[in-house]
This record gives structure tokens, sequence and C-alpha cells, in this order.
């Protein structure tokens, strides 16, 4: 699926309509873009889709890892794990900080921005969103499964 977002809102509202006809549980969401594509903005789109308000939603670049308790579709709980690992220098410092069970979520959803940075740990079964900065408010947003 391919998608044109005009601005920051509609990236947004475009992560929002994701969320709620693609994501399930136990879904991981690859989520590639240059600096400043709106990776996050995306994000704060699946959070609103899950109740979550998006001041909530920030950029985990420092901490790692936010995580966020939501209801799912079905009313059952879960999580939503919101990873980002641009501050990685090496791939297996995901393993030394203990987030490899965050590839592979039970009772969650774990969202990964910059998912370069672990590509061989990365779940065969995920979903791929690349976010493309065309021009100033402008953005290409192509979404695909990938499974085994």
């Amino acid at each position: 699926m391919i998608y044109r977002s005009t601005s920051e809102d509609e990236t947004v509202t475009l992560g929002e309509q994701f969320a709620k006809e693609e994501l399930h549980v136990g879904d991981v969401v690859a989520l590639r873009g240059e600096l400043g594509a709106g990776k996050t903005k995306f994000t704060k789109g699946i959070a609103r889709a899950f109740g979550i308000h998006e001041n909530e939603v920030a950029s985990p670049t420092f901490a790692l890892l936010n995580e966020y308790p939501i209801q799912f579709h079905d009313n059952s709980a879960g999580h939503l794990y919101h990873l980002d690992c641009y501050r990685f220098e090496r791939d297996d410092e995901l393993l030394e900080l203990g987030v490899e069970d965050y590839l592979y979520p039970r009772h969650a959803i774990t969202i990964i921005e910059w998912p370069e940075r672990i590509e061989k740990y990365l779940p065969a079964e995920r979903l791929e969103v690349t976010i493309e900065h065309v021009a100033d408010t402008k953005r290409t947003i192509t979404i695909h499964r990938l499974t085994a």
C-alpha cells in the first residue's frame, strides 16, 4: 500500500488508520525513514487508534523504549512498545539491553524506529513502513507485510 501525506496531521491520521485496519496483537512494525521523515508522527497516530493521546507519545531516542498500556480492538489488555534504535552503534547492543523480547511480543504490538540498526534480529514476519520525505510537508508512506 502506498499513501501520500501533505501534512503532519495527515501523517498522524494515516498512522491511526493503519493501526485500525492492519495491526493485530503480536505485530512488529519496522518504521523506516530519515531524520524528520515523520516516524514519530506516524507512531502518534498508531497510539491514538488505541486510545493514547498524541501528547503522551514521544520519540524514545534517549529512553530507547517507551511502553504504553493499551486495549486491543477485541477489548483485551496489552501494551504498545515504541523502540528507537537510532543510538545503537552495534546491533548486539539490543541484546545487552535485554529488549529482544520486544521483537516477539505476545500481548503487545512493537514499533521500531531505525530498525536497520538491528536488522539481523528483526522477526521475519513483520510490517515494513517506509516514510519518504518528498517535499516540505509531503511524505510518501509505503506499507507492506512480510511473511515467513
